[in-house]
């Protein structure tokens, strides 16, 4: 057995991930390794600084921006869009560091990583702890909880991003229509404007798109659908998308 505890496990106590017998466990361990003391401290150290540079106002532009949007498509949609914008103080709340994920680079498969780049999609609002998704397995939400995505775009210009429910009906998310959109300045994390909620239930995969040139919605929903059909609609099993540039790929499971 490791004589320290794994980052992994040191990342889901700081979230409140553990149950209570582990997270007392844990933090018993933490209190008496000086290894394992200094990763929870700075996980922890680096909460509070992401919290203190990303304040609530940061969003609320984007998000009122998505709930004048959803607003206007209620007007006429039926049933309601199933990504529905959130709150300020909710978007905010989405927030929380945590492991970034390496893309994956469009003709490698689906475990094909290519260097640089880096995608997340982060998790709360609800009743349970902040968290991120994992790319490896599904990721089960809560009533009520949120998701945010954000990218580090390395040497690539253009940002983009889909969803695909289980019957196969594709959700423009950034942006809604026209073209992939250009991408934030700087080496740091950024984050799209919005965050939403889903509704319904069953699976949704969510993929964000990093390319070097211009990428049409329009083209994003039609690689979205011909990869669920070529799944035989089984979203959980799709492929990466025909289009160029790096793609990340999560699904979630809806209540």
């Amino acid at each position: 057995m490791s004589a320290h505890e794994s980052e992994w496990t040191l990342r889901r106590l700081s979230a409140g991930e553990l149950a209570a017998a582990e997270a007392a466990r844990a933090r018993a361990h933490a209190a008496n390794c000086a290894a394992c003391g200094a990763t929870l401290r700075g996980l922890e150290q680096d909460q509070a600084r992401f919290e203190a540079a990303v304040p609530f106002e940061h969003f609320e532009a984007g998000v009122e921006r998505a709930v004048q949007r959803q607003r206007r498509s209620e007007s006429f949609r039926t049933p309601p869009r199933r990504w529905v914008a959130t709150t300020v103080a909710m978007a905010a709340s989405v927030l929380v560091v945590v492991l970034a994920r390496p893309l994956l680079s469009n003709g490698r498969g689906l475990n094909g990583l290519k260097g640089g780049a880096v995608a997340e999609l982060r998790i709360g609002g609800g009743s349970g702890p902040q968290r991120e998704a994992r790319t490896d397995a599904p990721e089960a939400l809560d009533y009520g909880e949120r998701v945010r995505l954000g990218y580090q775009a390395h040497e690539h210009r253009y940002v983009a991003a889909v969803s695909v429910d289980a019957i196969g009906e594709v959700t423009p998310l950034h942006p809604e229509s026209g073209e992939s959109l250009p991408v934030e300045p700087g080496a740091d994390m950024h984050w799209l404007p919005d965050s939403w909620e889903l509704t319904g239930s069953g699976a949704e995969r969510v993929v964000l798109v990093l390319t070097d040139a211009p990428v049409s919605v329009d083209a994003l929903v039609d690689a979205a659908r011909r990869a669920f059909l070529a799944a035989d609609g089984n979203v959980e099993r799709m492929a990466l998308l025909d289009v160029p540039g790096e793609q990340t790929h999560w699904v979630l499971i809806k209540p």
